[in-house]
Protein backbone atom coordinates (compact mmCIF):
# COMPACT_ATOMS: atom_id res chain seq x y z
CA UNK A 1 0.00 0.00 0.00
CA UNK A 2 1.24 3.47 -0.90
CA UNK A 3 2.06 5.65 2.19
CA UNK A 4 0.33 8.91 2.11
CA UNK A 5 1.60 10.36 5.93
CA UNK A 6 4.49 8.63 8.33
CA UNK A 7 4.82 10.43 11.83
CA UNK A 8 8.22 9.00 13.64
CA UNK A 9 10.43 10.85 15.76
CA UNK A 10 13.10 12.95 15.14
CA UNK A 11 15.72 11.22 16.30
CA UNK A 12 14.57 8.17 13.97
CA UNK A 13 14.09 10.58 10.95
CA UNK A 14 17.33 11.04 11.00
CA UNK A 15 19.63 8.31 12.02
CA UNK A 16 18.60 6.23 14.75
CA UNK A 17 20.97 5.12 18.30
CA UNK A 18 18.15 3.31 19.67
CA UNK A 19 20.15 0.26 20.58
CA UNK A 20 23.32 2.46 21.72
CA UNK A 21 20.90 4.64 23.58
CA UNK A 22 19.43 1.58 25.34
CA UNK A 23 22.44 -0.88 26.00
CA UNK A 24 24.24 1.85 27.12
CA UNK A 25 21.16 3.58 29.32
CA UNK A 26 20.99 0.39 31.06
CA UNK A 27 25.10 -0.10 31.51
CA UNK A 28 25.29 3.66 32.59
CA UNK A 29 21.92 2.69 35.70
CA UNK A 30 23.51 -0.23 36.69
CA UNK A 31 27.12 1.29 37.13
CA UNK A 32 25.66 4.62 38.58
CA UNK A 33 23.80 2.83 40.79
CA UNK A 34 26.57 0.75 42.17
CA UNK A 35 29.51 4.21 42.64
CA UNK A 36 26.72 5.82 44.82
CA UNK A 37 26.03 2.83 46.89
CA UNK A 38 29.46 2.27 47.61
CA UNK A 39 30.69 5.99 47.79
CA UNK A 40 27.44 6.26 50.36
CA UNK A 41 28.88 3.20 52.31
CA UNK A 42 32.29 4.65 52.14
CA UNK A 43 31.11 8.13 53.27
CA UNK A 44 28.90 6.87 56.46
CA UNK A 45 31.96 4.65 57.39
CA UNK A 46 34.46 7.97 57.09
CA UNK A 47 31.82 9.94 59.18
CA UNK A 48 30.58 7.25 61.68
CA UNK A 49 27.13 7.53 61.20
CA UNK A 50 24.66 4.66 61.94
CA UNK A 51 24.81 1.97 59.58
CA UNK A 52 21.61 0.62 60.20
CA UNK A 53 19.55 3.34 59.21
CA UNK A 54 22.19 5.02 56.94
CA UNK A 55 22.04 1.88 54.67
CA UNK A 56 18.36 1.58 54.79
CA UNK A 57 17.99 5.34 53.57
CA UNK A 58 20.73 4.91 51.14
CA UNK A 59 19.17 1.80 49.22
CA UNK A 60 16.19 4.12 49.15
CA UNK A 61 17.17 6.85 47.39
CA UNK A 62 19.47 5.24 44.73
CA UNK A 63 16.41 3.05 43.95
CA UNK A 64 14.00 5.43 43.14
CA UNK A 65 16.97 7.22 41.28
CA UNK A 66 17.60 3.89 39.41
CA UNK A 67 13.55 4.05 38.17
CA UNK A 68 13.27 7.87 37.66
CA UNK A 69 16.19 7.42 34.77
CA UNK A 70 14.80 3.99 33.77
CA UNK A 71 11.46 5.64 33.12
CA UNK A 72 12.65 8.16 31.70
CA UNK A 73 14.93 6.11 28.98
CA UNK A 74 12.04 3.93 28.29
CA UNK A 75 9.44 7.06 27.78
CA UNK A 76 12.53 8.01 25.25
CA UNK A 77 13.15 4.16 23.21
CA UNK A 78 8.99 4.24 23.15
CA UNK A 79 8.88 7.42 21.40
CA UNK A 80 11.86 6.55 18.88
CA UNK A 81 10.76 2.94 18.29
CA UNK A 82 6.46 4.03 17.64
CA UNK A 83 6.08 4.90 13.80
CA UNK A 84 2.95 5.76 12.57
CA UNK A 85 1.65 5.55 9.09
CA UNK A 86 -1.34 6.88 6.96
CA UNK A 87 -1.89 5.07 3.49
CA UNK A 88 -3.54 6.28 0.65
CA UNK A 89 -7.26 4.54 1.17
CA UNK A 90 -6.89 6.34 4.89
CA UNK A 91 -6.08 3.47 6.95
CA UNK A 92 -4.07 4.14 9.73
CA UNK A 93 -1.72 1.60 11.26
CA UNK A 94 1.09 1.89 14.41
CA UNK A 95 3.96 -0.18 14.56
CA UNK A 96 5.94 -0.98 17.49
CA UNK A 97 9.64 -1.56 16.92
CA UNK A 98 10.75 -2.62 19.98
CA UNK A 99 8.58 -6.31 19.83
CA UNK A 100 10.41 -7.02 16.22
CA UNK A 101 13.30 -9.42 18.11
CA UNK A 102 12.94 -11.91 20.74
CA UNK A 103 16.68 -13.22 22.23
CA UNK A 104 15.16 -14.02 25.57
CA UNK A 105 15.02 -11.91 28.57
CA UNK A 106 18.73 -11.68 29.95
CA UNK A 107 21.36 -9.23 28.99
CA UNK A 108 22.44 -10.47 26.18
CA UNK A 109 19.41 -10.96 24.36
CA UNK A 110 18.20 -7.34 25.58
CA UNK A 111 21.06 -5.79 23.76
CA UNK A 112 20.72 -7.76 20.53
CA UNK A 113 17.19 -7.22 19.90
CA UNK A 114 17.91 -3.23 20.70
CA UNK A 115 20.49 -3.77 17.78
CA UNK A 116 18.20 -5.12 15.82
CA UNK A 117 15.25 -2.79 16.08
CA UNK A 118 17.75 0.35 15.59
CA UNK A 119 18.76 -1.58 12.04
CA UNK A 120 15.03 -1.40 11.19
CA UNK A 121 14.43 1.82 12.38
CA UNK A 122 17.49 2.99 10.19
CA UNK A 123 15.92 1.41 7.28
CA UNK A 124 12.63 3.20 8.09
CA UNK A 125 14.39 7.02 8.83
CA UNK A 126 15.67 5.89 5.31
CA UNK A 127 13.17 5.03 3.53
CA UNK A 128 9.75 4.71 5.28
CA UNK A 129 7.36 1.26 4.69
CA UNK A 130 5.05 -0.34 6.09
CA UNK A 131 5.85 -3.55 7.82
CA UNK A 132 4.24 -6.26 7.98
CA UNK A 133 4.24 -6.28 11.68
CA UNK A 134 2.09 -3.32 11.87
CA UNK A 135 -1.54 -3.16 13.74
CA UNK A 136 -4.04 -1.63 11.83
CA UNK A 137 -6.06 0.97 14.16
CA UNK A 138 -9.73 0.01 13.53
CA UNK A 139 -11.40 2.42 15.66
CA UNK A 140 -10.28 4.72 18.44
CA UNK A 141 -11.68 4.10 21.88
CA UNK A 142 -10.55 7.07 24.17
CA UNK A 143 -7.46 9.35 23.97
CA UNK A 144 -5.95 10.36 27.34
CA UNK A 145 -3.70 13.70 27.55
CA UNK A 146 -0.94 13.06 30.64
CA UNK A 147 2.08 15.63 30.84
CA UNK A 148 4.88 13.78 28.30
CA UNK A 149 2.63 11.83 26.36
CA UNK A 150 -1.31 10.34 25.02
CA UNK A 151 -2.06 7.08 25.84
CA UNK A 152 -4.66 5.92 22.75
CA UNK A 153 -6.94 3.29 23.51
CA UNK A 154 -7.98 1.71 20.02
CA UNK A 155 -9.28 -1.50 18.68
CA UNK A 156 -6.26 -2.74 16.59
CA UNK A 157 -6.65 -5.08 13.59
CA UNK A 158 -3.12 -7.76 14.00
CA UNK A 159 -1.27 -8.87 11.13
CA UNK A 160 -3.38 -12.21 11.66
CA UNK A 161 -6.59 -10.09 11.02
CA UNK A 162 -7.66 -10.46 14.83
CA UNK A 163 -8.84 -7.52 16.08
CA UNK A 164 -8.20 -6.91 20.13
CA UNK A 165 -8.13 -3.82 22.11
CA UNK A 166 -5.06 -2.10 22.68
CA UNK A 167 -3.32 0.88 24.61
CA UNK A 168 -0.74 2.41 22.73
CA UNK A 169 1.74 5.45 23.52
CA UNK A 170 2.31 8.78 21.85
CA UNK A 171 5.27 10.54 23.07
CA UNK A 172 4.77 13.90 22.89
CA UNK A 173 7.67 15.65 20.17
CA UNK A 174 7.02 14.10 17.32
CA UNK A 175 6.68 15.99 13.96
CA UNK A 176 3.53 17.53 12.56
CA UNK A 177 2.17 15.90 15.89
CA UNK A 178 -1.19 17.63 15.62
CA UNK A 179 -1.98 16.27 12.71
CA UNK A 180 -1.61 12.88 13.94
CA UNK A 181 -3.70 13.67 16.93
CA UNK A 182 -6.73 15.03 14.52
CA UNK A 183 -6.47 11.58 12.50
CA UNK A 184 -7.10 9.83 15.74
CA UNK A 185 -9.88 12.03 16.79
CA UNK A 186 -11.37 11.10 13.44
CA UNK A 187 -11.28 7.17 14.08
CA UNK A 188 -13.71 7.93 17.13
CA UNK A 189 -17.28 6.95 16.48
CA UNK A 190 -20.48 8.46 17.76
CA UNK A 191 -21.32 6.08 20.08
CA UNK A 192 -17.83 6.40 21.87
CA UNK A 193 -18.71 9.91 22.65
CA UNK A 194 -23.06 10.14 23.46
CA UNK A 195 -22.42 7.70 26.12
CA UNK A 196 -18.76 7.96 27.99
CA UNK A 197 -18.10 5.44 30.20
CA UNK A 198 -17.81 6.16 34.10
CA UNK A 199 -14.36 6.21 35.70
CA UNK A 200 -14.42 4.65 39.11
CA UNK A 201 -10.35 4.38 38.57
CA UNK A 202 -10.15 7.52 41.43
CA UNK A 203 -12.54 5.73 43.79
CA UNK A 204 -9.99 2.42 43.85
CA UNK A 205 -7.00 4.95 43.76
CA UNK A 206 -8.24 6.56 47.02
CA UNK A 207 -9.43 3.46 48.71
CA UNK A 208 -6.21 1.78 48.01
CA UNK A 209 -4.22 4.87 48.99
CA UNK A 210 -5.89 5.10 52.27
CA UNK A 211 -5.61 1.04 53.20
CA UNK A 212 -1.93 1.52 52.12
CA UNK A 213 -1.34 4.40 54.35
CA UNK A 214 -2.57 2.41 57.05
CA UNK A 215 -0.96 0.02 56.58
CA UNK A 216 2.02 1.83 56.32
CA UNK A 217 1.34 4.05 59.47
CA UNK A 218 0.88 0.72 61.83
CA UNK A 219 3.46 -0.62 60.14
CA UNK A 220 5.53 2.26 61.73
CA UNK A 221 4.24 2.37 64.72
CA UNK A 222 5.02 -0.95 65.75
CA UNK A 223 8.74 -0.98 64.25
CA UNK A 224 10.92 -1.52 67.40
CA UNK A 225 12.46 2.26 66.98
CA UNK A 226 9.61 3.38 68.29
CA UNK A 227 7.31 0.77 70.02
CA UNK A 228 3.63 2.31 69.95
CA UNK A 229 2.32 -0.75 69.15
CA UNK A 230 2.81 -4.25 69.58
CA UNK A 231 5.77 -5.43 67.87
CA UNK A 232 3.93 -8.87 67.14
CA UNK A 233 2.02 -6.87 64.30
CA UNK A 234 4.95 -5.17 62.70
CA UNK A 235 5.62 -7.83 60.16
CA UNK A 236 1.74 -8.66 58.89
CA UNK A 237 1.64 -4.64 58.82
CA UNK A 238 4.74 -4.88 56.32
CA UNK A 239 3.24 -7.57 54.44
CA UNK A 240 -0.19 -5.50 54.29
CA UNK A 241 1.41 -2.63 52.82
CA UNK A 242 3.43 -4.67 50.73
CA UNK A 243 -0.07 -6.22 49.51
CA UNK A 244 -1.78 -3.23 49.08
CA UNK A 245 0.88 -1.12 46.90
CA UNK A 246 0.10 -3.73 43.99
CA UNK A 247 -3.18 -2.84 43.22
CA UNK A 248 -2.66 0.70 43.98
CA UNK A 249 0.01 0.93 41.56
CA UNK A 250 -2.67 -0.77 39.19
CA UNK A 251 -5.54 1.51 39.32
CA UNK A 252 -2.70 4.61 38.55
CA UNK A 253 -1.71 3.06 35.62
CA UNK A 254 -5.01 2.48 34.31
CA UNK A 255 -6.00 5.75 34.94
CA UNK A 256 -2.94 7.55 33.24
CA UNK A 257 -3.47 4.89 30.51
CA UNK A 258 -7.17 5.73 29.84
CA UNK A 259 -8.53 2.53 30.52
Amino acid sequence: MELKKVWMSPETEKKSRYGYRAVGGVLGIVLLMTVLLLAGTMLSLFMGVPQKWFSSILIVVVTVLGIVLAAQMGRRGMQDAMIFFLTENDRLWIMDARGLSNHGNGFWGFAVGSMETQAFLRKQGKQPFLPKGADEIVKVLNIKENRTHYAIRCQARHPNKRVTRRTYFLVKGIQHEEILLKELERRKTWENTLEPVENRNPLYIILSGIIFTGCVILCVLSHPAFSKLSEEIYFPCLGASFVMLFPLLYFIIRQRRGE
